[in-house]
């Protein structure tokens, strides 16, 4: 990363090896809290190694339902920027997916994890207004009272939830 001066107010967060679609040679991505930038090493026959580096501010990349456009294959990312698209192909799987959480975490404020366990809590929060029950109660009483006992009574509000709807 000799070739990238950090400015004051940036600092790395992800740090790796790609080979860029379409580029020969070695690229190093790195992923600061500012930007995206990408250095590329050629070694051209009969001359000196050639560096070029590829600065893209995180305000460039395009957003889609809250989260960055980046669509994995394998182990290769297509980044969507405003004006340009990058096909990065990491080392692994694994690296692509660090890469993908630290950039989502980055963009969104959330892991991963964090938006898929709200999406979870929607969908419950759905089941549970439709049916009239709490669920998490409805597990509680699972682990206390046994599972015969318990879909018994779930069975029961489920039965008293549609008659009342009926009426």
């Amino acid at each position: 990363m000799e070739n990238y001066k950090l400015k004051s107010d940036e600092v790395v967060l992800y740090k790796g090896n790609v080979s860029l679609v379409g580029n020969s040679g070695a690229t190093e991505i790195v992923l600061t809290n500012t930007n995206l930038v990408f250095i590329s090493t050629y070694k051209k026959l009969f001359s000196k190694e050639e560096i070029s580096v590829l600065e893209y501010s995180i305000e460039d990349i395009k957003m889609y339902e809250n989260k960055p456009h980046i669509i994995s294959k394998g182990n290769k990312a297509e980044i969507y920027l405003i004006d340009n698209e990058i096909v990065a192909e990491f080392s692994s799987k694994n690296e692509l997916h660090k890469f993908l959480g630290v950039i989502n975490k980055l963009l969104t404020g959330e892991t991963s994890a964090q938006r898929g366990a709200k999406k979870i809590r929607g969908a419950i929060d759905l089941v549970d207004e439709a049916l009239g029950i709490n669920t998490v109660e409805a597990i509680g009483n699972v682990i206390k009272n046994g599972v015969v006992n318990s879909v018994t009574g779930a069975v029961g509000k489920i039965g008293k939830a549609i008659t009342s709807k009926k009426k």
